[in-house]
């Protein structure tokens, strides 16, 4: 018999107990499915002694407090929270003034395509350039070029 076994066994087996009795008595006062919820988190402490899992419980849970009273006393990871928060106030600020520069240096004629570039594809007045019309384009005629196919059928007689 280990440590654990003298140790959480009690502890596990008891917690059972309480709450089977707590389970009897909620089932008598306010029914079966409040009785049947309480069975459920009562038997939960046994399940997980007899699953071997109280260490590892422990064990996070010890984990968990020690990094949270680190996590809450320590100035360096104020200051670290601190420069969190000024990288992450920093990086949209910055890409906000990079627009606004795009939409200036394009309205101030420094360069129509390098404006343009900058500024999303947009000229200084925000509105996109026309596309150009031509091979690929979806605003080309489907029959264009046909003319000469159209000229051999009809000498054939084909039309």
């Amino acid at each position: 018999m280990g440590f654990d076994a003298v140790v959480w066994f009690p502890i596990c087996a008891g917690l059972t107990l309480v709450g089977l009795v707590a389970a009897f008595l909620a089932f008598r006062r306010r029914g079966a499915a409040s009785g049947l919820r309480l069975i459920g988190w009562a038997v939960l402490p046994m399940a997980v002694y007899l699953t071997g899992m109280v260490r590892l419980l422990w064990t996070v849970g010890a984990e968990v407090v020690r990094w949270i009273s680190r996590f809450a006393f320590s100035p360096t990871v104020w200051i670290g929270l601190a420069l969190f928060g000024v990288a992450a106030i920093a990086f949209p600020v910055a890409a906000a003034m990079r627009r606004r520069e795009a939409r200036q240096a394009g309205a101030a004629g420094g360069g129509e395509t390098a404006g343009r570039a900058r500024a999303g594809g947009r000229d200084a007045e925000g509105k996109r350039p026309p596309k150009a019309v031509g091979k690929g384009s979806k605003e080309t005629d489907p029959l264009e070029g046909m003319e000469e196919i159209e000229d051999i059928l009809r000498r054939r007689g084909i039309t």
